[in-house]
């Protein structure tokens, strides 16, 4: 296109919208460009800023594992994460160091079958008129006096969901990782049916307890009552089901060797748990209620005393893990005023559960399935509860061997934790010490695989000598990265 001289030409007007579409368009441009160098330079300080480091020298490391220890070793933790491992030296000018004197270093202790929600004490009768404040504050006994004890994670096995979780997670109160069931969920007359005898058979509504109220106890009649509370526990943000299979010994309307649940109702909360990525355990005692419920797909077995080498070999085959609670086998357990005493209702189980577990260890040493630690301490407080954490250390290690006994305190119960899958609350490898895990570690007075006194183990249980929250031997205690206990110095 040409134009004559003299011609007024001008360059065509965008529509004023359009103007004002513009300037905006390049106002906020600049201002996201501003702000992602904002953004850019923070990120960049952040990514710069390091990580607090701990730097233990002069360990002997027991990894949880192996049956020989690293000597002289170092163990670098960066943030919550164990960083290096090393009998060199290790180049880390920043960190704070701590000698750990020729002791050992080994992982966190695991319990994988608590109760924090049936601490207090009374019994069945105290949860059944106890408002959830005390139930509550009795939880958060519990949760320090385990992390006292060397216990960095706990499997909570009925009657806790995520509330404490989260305030130990925010850092606000001193305890250990909580792996949790919810409810444990029981058919009527079932080893978690906590009701009255009147209760429980009345004609008209289903009778509610104080415990299936607080969502402690689940009773559930039917697959589809299975599948709805086997939701409401991941409702309330359980990792794992926890589902009662055959009788017990400490309750009262279900015999030991009553069957519990239909096959289907079973299958019903393996299916929802798979669901979640997850895994059920079962509460179960007789041999072949376990082989029915590997038939369903269970992945743990707590008690399970009466298992057969037939049966813990198709379990080890299986990959499936035994959680035996063993200080009970004890003759003293007839000392107690409860389980001894010949006119209550337990004192009969008490004699078939001591009859029938006679050969537990000789199965376990024969076949090694895969043991984790089990204490399922109930309504006990103080020196008692102590004396019973303490002996059921030492109870597993007499009938299994140290190193079995540890595995289960650590390895294996790790490998437990990691069962609920994509529903694991925690990132990270715990029950280890290796790089890239998490930071849960004790380090202990002596070698635990000769000696398991020095995590507390004791083998007096009912008369032993009362002491105080601390493990003596137990020097110093750290979980994700913090230390809770260190008379170590430095």
């Amino acid at each position: 296109m040409s134009v004559a001289r003299g011609e007024k030409t001008s360059a065509p007007r965008a529509p004023i919208f359009r103007q004002k579409e513009s300037f905006k368009l390049q106002f906020l441009t600049k201002i996201f460009a501003i702000f992602g160098i904002y953004t850019m330079a923070a990120g960049s300080a952040a990514a710069n800023e390091a990580l607090p480091q701990t730097l233990f020298v002069n360990v002997y490391v027991f990894d949880g594992v192996n049956e020989q220890r690293v000597e002289n070793a170092s163990v670098l933790i960066e943030g919550n994460l164990i960083k290096e491992i090393s009998t060199e030296a290790i180049e880390a000018p920043d960190a704070t160091v701590i000698d750990g004197g020729g002791h050992t270093l080994m992982p966190g202790l695991i319990d994988s079958h608590t109760h924090f929600n049936l601490m207090l004490p009374g019994g069945p009768l105290a949860l059944e008129n106890a408002t959830w404040e005390e139930i509550g504050a009795y939880a958060v006994y519990a949760a320090q006096e385990w992390l006292k004890n060397g216990f960095t994670t706990i499997r909570d096995m009925g009657g806790m969901h995520q509330g404490m979780r989260r305030v130990i997670d925010n850092g606000l109160i001193a305890g250990p990782r909580i792996y949790t069931a919810g409810g444990f969920i029981s058919q009527t007359s079932g080893h978690g049916d906590f009701r009255s005898e009147s209760g429980a058979v009345g004609q008209f509504d289903r009778p509610i307890s104080n415990t299936v109220r607080l969502g402690i106890s689940r009773i559930a009649d039917g697959v589809d009552e299975v599948r709805g509370v086997s939701r409401s526990n991941f409702a309330g943000g359980a990792d794992y089901l926890k589902i009662m299979i055959g009788g017990g010994v400490s309750s009262e309307k279900d015999p030991l060797h009553s069957l519990q649940f239909s096959m289907e109702e079973v299958e019903a909360a393996v299916e929802e748990a798979a669901n979640w990525d997850t895994y059920v355990a079962a509460h179960v005692y007789l041999d072949d209620h376990i082989q029915r419920g590997l038939d369903a797909g269970i992945k743990v077995f707590d008690h399970a005393q009466f298992i057969s080498v037939e049966t813990a070999q198709r379990m080890k085959e299986e990959g499936a893990f035994i959680s035996p609670n063993v200080a009970g086998m004890n003759p003293d357990l007839l000392k107690h005023p409860v389980y001894g005493n010949p006119e209550g209702p337990q004192y009969p189980k008490v004699q078939r559960f001591m009859r029938d577990s006679a050969n537990l260890f000789d199965v376990l040493k024969e076949v090694k399935p895969k043991v984790v630690f089990n204490s399922d301490i109930v309504f006990t407080t103080g020196a008692p509860m102590r004396s019973h954490l303490d002996h059921e250390k030492w109870a597993l290690a007499n009938g299994i061997g140290n190193l079995e006994a540890l595995r289960a305190m650590t390895s294996y119960g790790g490998e437990v934790a990691a069962l609920t899958g994509e529903n694991n609350p925690y990132d990270g490898k715990i029950g280890v010490i290796e790089e890239g895990a998490l930071a849960d570690i004790i380090i202990v007075d002596g070698n635990p695989l000769e000696d398991i006194t020095v995590i507390g183990g004791n083998s007096e249980w009912l008369d032993a000598a009362p002491r105080g929250p601390e493990v003596e031997p137990i020097l110093l205690i750290m979980k994700d990265g913090v230390i809770y206990k260190n008379t170590l110095g430095g």
